[in-house]
């Protein structure tokens, strides 16, 4: 019997399979920095969980509408509304199964056979195999070290072609932290708004941004954009609600419709507790302090890990302005050895590290530049500072 052809074309998760192979060597006994998981280590804020077992035990254990229970997309539109000075309606959000489902609800939503969907690299892993997913193409844009990763006006404007349906764009960025200022967004925006073209702009990180940076939805700069904008956000990075997988759209009424629809046939409504919960979080004044706090030991983590790999000849990373991520270019270390085993890219370095210093990196060919690694900072400093000697240790032991 032959499978899908469409399916068969779509890359397993690079990041879960790290994941997986950090967590056999540390359920055989080893002692594994894993750099590789995109969660927060705090947990969610007790009266968050206290939320859940209000809604357990106040019966809250039904279905709700597909599109969501209406008191957290009450709350969800509340909530954006005070965060970027945008009031959508109830029928204008979503609320899916994490950020994944609201982008791929929202492409499916858009899309047609072949219509081609513009993703600036470095890219987050599932943008492409979302794409496919839905039926479409992606379309990689090159962007470069000297623009910090960010794709420019002009570079966008040479990889529209008659078949351009979409863009996506992810600010702070995953996996390199890359932030793009209003003035910057305001030029891409000049040469999306000269043709009809659907804009993604995922927002995960937005309350993860450092240096006092100020973040502004896309929607709050470009109100005019709202036929054509899907703003992606959800609980999970901002609250440390990776496993409760509540994530939102918010859209026109129509785009918002069709992705119900999608959602109605596929998954049904998200967690009726973890929706309550969530509907709870939101409003509570609580969040914003406990948000603040967290940030800014994300940032203390972030310069003590700038610092450690400034100390490591060969390896070179730009300074993240928000998310919790290094994307680390390794092209220096390409063809020396360790062992007899030859670094030939971002696999091979790698598999090497957890081998040799059992520490876990993301490979940089899961998103698109296989030069790099990713590690991420969302884990103790001790852990930061071990992991760092080890990845020292590693490099300065390779032989030319």
């Amino acid at each position: 019997m032959d499978y899908s052809a469409r399916i068969a074309k779509i890359e397993e998760s690079k990041t879960i399979a790290v994941s997986t192979a950090a967590n056999k060597l540390t359920a055989a006994g080893e002692d594994v920095v894993s750099f590789g998981a995109g969660e927060p280590d705090f947990p969610t804020p007790d009266f968050i969980k206290e939320a859940a077992v209000e809604g357990m035990k106040k019966g809250y254990t039904g279905y709700t509408s597909a599109s969501g229970l209406p008191e957290l997309k009450e709350a969800a539109v509340t909530k954006f509304a005070a965060d970027y000075s945008h009031q959508y309606s109830t029928d204008e959000v979503i609320v899916c199964n994490g950020g994944k489902q609201v982008l791929f609800n929202g492409l499916s939503a858009i899309l047609e056979e072949g219509d081609e969907v513009l993703i600036p690299k470095p890219y987050w892993v599932s943008y492409p195999e979302l794409v496919k997913l839905a039926g479409g193409k992606p379309v990689l844009i090159e962007t470069k070290a000297e623009n910090k990763y960010k794709v420019k006006a002009e570079e966008l404007r040479n990889a529209i072609s008659k078949n351009t349906k979409a863009v996506i764009i992810n600010s702070p960025s995953n996996p390199d932290g890359h932030f793009y200022s209003a003035s910057e967004l305001e030029e891409l925006i000049g040469v999306l708004i000269e043709r009809d073209i659907f804009i993604i702009s995922d927002e995960i990180y937005d309350k993860l941004l450092y240096d006092n940076k100020e973040f502004k939805s896309m929607i709050e700069l470009f109100p005019q954009l709202k036929d054509k904008l899907l703003v992606v956000n959800g609980m999970s990075k901002s609250y440390s609600m990776t496993g409760w997988r509540v994530g939102f759209g918010f859209a026109n009424q129509e785009w918002i419709k069709n992705m119900a629809k999608i959602q109605s046939h596929t998954t049904s409504n998200v967690n009726t507790i973890a929706q309550y919960a969530s509907a709870k979080a939101l409003a509570n004044d609580q969040l914003k302090e406990i948000i603040k706090e967290r940030r800014d030991v994300y940032q203390q983590r972030r310069d003590l890990t700038a610092e450690l790999l400034a100390e490591i000849k060969g390896l070179k990373a730009i300074k993240p302005a928000g998310a919790f991520y290094f994307f680390i270019d390794i092209s220096e270390l390409k063809g020396r050895k360790i062992n007899g085993e030859k670094i030939d890219g971002s696999l091979s370095f790698a598999d090497l590290l957890l081998q040799e210093k059992k520490v876990a990196v993301v490979p940089g060919i899961a998103f698109g530049m296989d030069d790099f690694v990713r590690i991420s900072f969302a884990l103790g400093e001790e852990r930061i500072e071990e992991g760092i000697k080890r990845i020292k240790d590693f490099v300065e032991s390779l032989e030319a």
